[in-house]
């Protein structure tokens, strides 16, 4: 009797961990999602295609936004969006990773106009 229990406790805790780490994984993909949205309404004249690198270390973050447009490249392309919230959810992301025992470094999110976002996680 106390086998069948113990298997069935385990079997709902696996369970719950599983619905925790799902609802986890769609609340990280909403948070890219407003990271692709801030940057992609926040660069003032137009882009072709961007590439937003940031690496996360104890008490700062790094980040560069590179936009292209006609063929050119820019590091220094005008944006008017608010790096302190663009910044809290970058911190917010890589926290709920570490939680997961997923602790990314740094990660790249490369978007061309009319494509796929491709967000890319390094360690």
């Amino acid at each position: 009797m106390f086998g069948l229990f113990w298997s069935l406790r385990f079997g709902v805790g696996v369970v719950e961990l599983i619905k925790v780490k799902c609802m986890a994984v769609s609340e990280d993909l909403e948070i890219a999602h407003e990271i692709f949205a801030l940057i992609e309404a926040g660069i003032v004249n137009g882009y072709d295609s961007f590439r937003y690198e940031v690496e996360v270390a104890q008490g700062y973050t790094e980040e560069t936004l590179r936009v292209e447009i006609n063929g050119r490249s820019f590091y220094n392309a005008e944006t008017d969006f608010n790096g302190a919230v663009l910044s809290r959810l970058v911190r917010t992301l890589h926290r709920n990773f570490v939680v997961r025992g997923e602790g990314w470094r740094s990660f790249t999110m490369t978007y061309v106009r009319g494509g796929k976002v491709q967000t890319i996680f390094n360690y």
